[in-house]
């Protein structure tokens, strides 16, 4: 540690010079710095990469003269590994602090306490805390965790975050923690891919169990880029709270006020560009202002929409809907946004209309809209004036006025983001990305090690036709990979597994971008070796998304009911899968199965599923599982489609169903044929609620089982019930004629 010296500091006002000390010293030597620092003093932090380190930083400031601890240069100061921070003490300022490639090794990654003690008037500005994951996404934990009162987050950035938790959270669990009048402010929350469950938001402020605290946090001129972990970007669960000027730029999700009372919302920017589930402000609860506020193309509906009031549940506890009642909404403008909505989530638990709402000024436009808004339950509760419209008709409902409106376009992203984030930091460096190549192999060569070898973006191609490729391990692929048979091959090259132990033919590991065209993947057995335990899956651990395509393969002969075809694994999670094309016949386990979140907590597997023009047959496990359990409302997905497929004597046993879709949000079946499947229980086996778009269409049943639905709204016409007639089945081309 080397002191630099003394000098005077006139404060205007006071009798006497108050003396600061300057330091510059390592990281690990901050905190036996903090030990002697007095208000006023500076405390630089020696560029370099630290890992590891837990920082327990206790100071004692001043109002004016607080402790500063700065890195030597923005971002210059790296903190990587298992390494946190915990902040506590009075009138300390933490600047300039880059946390990457690295996880909290307990806790979350910064927390305003140390012990028991908590931080006040204290402020973290000017940092980075980017892609700072654990090895699992189901692991959960914060980056920032605020306790204390009048403390301050600024010009900071948080990104890449994908594991479980929210991104930054305000403590309320003591009394020390409330009326805080914590700022949170001109920071950038980057983007955040869908989770697939409950639980992460970009910033809460609160629990349902402190809904009716004063929190008194203000959250204002922020920038949200694209945080699409779940439908809550910020979720205000207490009282007293303003959230102002914040942009927000196609976020999947909305600004909620969730539990708690007197919550303003003002001049806040939502900018969808017509992307799926892009949406605004949803209210519960009593007391709000939303005011000023302006809705550029936002695409989302229900709880994703431009503006939601939300039904009630008769005498809420505070964790439910509480009554929606005595709520301003004015002077905000939307425009080209697909739906506002009063009465959202009405059902036979929510019941109770918003009351004493008025909605007064506001301007609406949007040339391919009839009505300014969707009544999902009466409106008598809410009060119509001076609202102006421009739609695709004339407005004539009461407390609405036609008018030609000008609006400008939506503001640009950097218009958005300006001024937000750290103003000038050290970039980390940006790895080149591999040139990818095409790799030819032939049948007995080590293909394993050939995935393994190949670069970013490369092409694995299969030059022998109807060769088998025995392999003794899983090809795993962690990058962009293409997988194909070579061109004009008589039959499909021919994958086995022969292993010393069971395992995946393929493993798609972390952040996997695979496309498989053309293989034939065998489950016929080698004397003596281990079988495999499924054509294409996911490793057990992993924090990134993937995506998934398979065209014109074919999975056979596996006698082993645990075996899946495709499968993803519990806490994976595929941004998209794409199986077209493909055979699936003589399986005793499942064909496709993403059911691996069996907790009933909203989780699920894969958010887009699109399997088209496949045939499956002889199959005794499900040829289609797909699982999200519980009634949790926070995410919009999975998406299932299902086209042009045909189901030849497919699970038939006692209770058994050819397709199981438990919980799909969105789903279409079309164009599908159900022959000789699903006798002993359902072909098509439902778990849907009244809200979940579900359409079956145009498929054919002959022999077949049941459609099993809740809500028997699902069939859309066009079934019928004739034997079908085959290309060549002997041949197991399954196209009908």
């Amino acid at each position: 540690m080397k002191r630099i010296g003394w000098f005077a500091v006139l404060a205007v006002g006071l009798s006497a010079a108050v003396h600061a000390a300057e330091y510059t010293v390592t990281l690990d030597e901050v905190a036996r710095t903090l030990e002697t620092a007095a208000a006023g003093d500076r405390i630089v932090v020696k560029n370099g990469v630290y890992r590891d380190r837990e920082l327990k930083w206790l100071g004692r400031g001043a109002e004016g003269n607080p402790v500063r601890i700065e890195a030597e240069t923005v971002g210059g100061v790296v903190i990587e590994g298992g390494s946190i921070l915990r902040l506590a003490g009075e009138w300390v300022e933490v600047s300039g602090l880059n946390f990457r490639n690295g996880y909290a090794s307990r806790g979350s990654v910064v927390e305003f306490r140390n012990g028991r003690e908590v931080a006040d008037h204290c402020r973290l500005t000017e940092c980075v805390i980017t892609g700072y994951n654990p090895t699992r996404r189901d692991m959960a934990y914060s980056y920032v965790l605020l306790y204390g009162r009048h403390n301050r987050v600024d010009h900071c950035e948080f990104s890449g975050k994908l594991n479980l938790g929210v991104t930054l959270i305000v403590m309320l669990d003591e009394e020390r923690s409330r009326r805080n009048f914590h700022r949170i402010d001109h920071n950038v929350f980057g983007y955040r891919p869908v989770y697939g469950s409950n639980g992460a938001e970009t910033i809460r402020v609160g629990t349902s169990h402190q809904a009716y605290e004063s929190s008194n946090t203000i959250i204002e001129e922020n920038f949200f880029d694209r945080c699409n972990g779940e439908v809550e970007v910020i979720s205000i669960k207490s009282s007293d709270n303003l959230i102002r000027n914040n942009r927000f730029w196609e976020c999947e999700g909305v600004l909620a006020l969730r539990h708690g009372d007197r919550n303003e919302a003002c001049g806040n920017v939502f900018v969808g560009n017509g992307k799926r589930n892009t949406g605004g402000v949803r209210v519960v609860n009593a007391g709000h202002r939303i005011h000023d506020n302006r809705f550029y193309g936002l695409a989302g509906g229900r709880f994703f929409s431009a503006l939601a009031l939300m039904n009630a549940v008769p005498n809420s506890l505070p964790n439910r809907y509480c009554l929606v009642e005595n709520v301003e909404i004015r002077d905000n403008l939307f425009v080209d946004c697909s739906n506002i909505e009063f009465g959202t989530g009405r059902d036979l638990e929510r019941t109770l209309a918003p009351e004493r709402v008025r909605f007064v000024g506001n301007t609406i436009v949007n040339r391919k809209l009839d009505e300014p808004y969707l009544a999902v339950d009466r409106i008598d509760g809410i009060a119509f004036e001076k609202n102006r419209a421009m739609l695709k008709s004339d407005c004539r409902l009461a407390g609405f006025k036609n008018a030609e409106i000008e609006v400008g376009p939506a503001p640009s992203y950097d218009e958005l983001k300006k001024d937000c984030g750290v103003s000038d930091r050290v970039q980390t460096a940006i790895p080149k990305r591999s040139v990818g190549r095409c790799v030819e192999v032939a049948a007995g060569e080590d293909l394993p090690a050939a995935v393994a070898e190949a670069a970013d973006g490369s092409e694995i191609r299969l030059i022998t036709s109807g060769g088998d490729y025995v392999i003794d391990r899983a090809l795993v692929v962690g990058r962009t990979l293409r997988i194909r048979a070579a061109e004009g091959l008589a039959e499909r090259p021919v994958i086995r597994f022969a292993g010393e132990r069971g395992d995946n033919m393929i493993t798609i590991a972390d952040g996997g971008i695979l496309m498989v065209e053309g293989i034939a993947f065998n489950g016929r057995p080698e004397p003596g070796k281990a079988m495999a335990k499924a054509g294409i899956s996911t490793a057990e651990e992993m924090i990134r998304p993937y995506s998934l395509t398979v065209d014109g393969c074919e999975f056979a002969d596996f006698g082993e009911g645990g075996f899946f075809a495709v499968k993803g694994t519990q806490a994976t999670f595929a941004e998209r899968v794409v199986i077209r094309n493909s055979l699936f016949r003589n399986l005793s386990g499942d064909a496709i199965n993403y059911a691996a979140e069996r907790e009933d907590k909203g989780r699920y597997n894969a958010d887009d599923v699109l399997i088209e023009n496949c045939a499956f047959f002889r199959m005794l496990g499900l040829a289609i599982n797909i699982y999200r359990g519980g009634s949790d409302e926070s995410t919009a997905g999975p998406y299932v489609t299902i086209r042009g497929c045909n189901f030849e004597d497919c699970c038939n046993k006692e209770r058994g169903s050819v397709i199981r879709a438990i919980g799909p949000q969105v789903m279409e079946i079309s164009g599908c044929n159900f022959s000789n499947s699903g006798r002993g229980g359902a072909a098509i086996r439902l778990d849907e609620a009244t809200w979940e778009k579900i359409n079956i269409f145009d498929c054919n049943f002959w022999n077949a089982g049941r459609i099993l639905t809740m809500t028997d709204r699902v069939v859309r016409g066009g079934i019928t019930h004739d034997e079908p007639q085959y290309v060549d089945a002997e041949r197991f081309d399954f196209r009908r004629k």
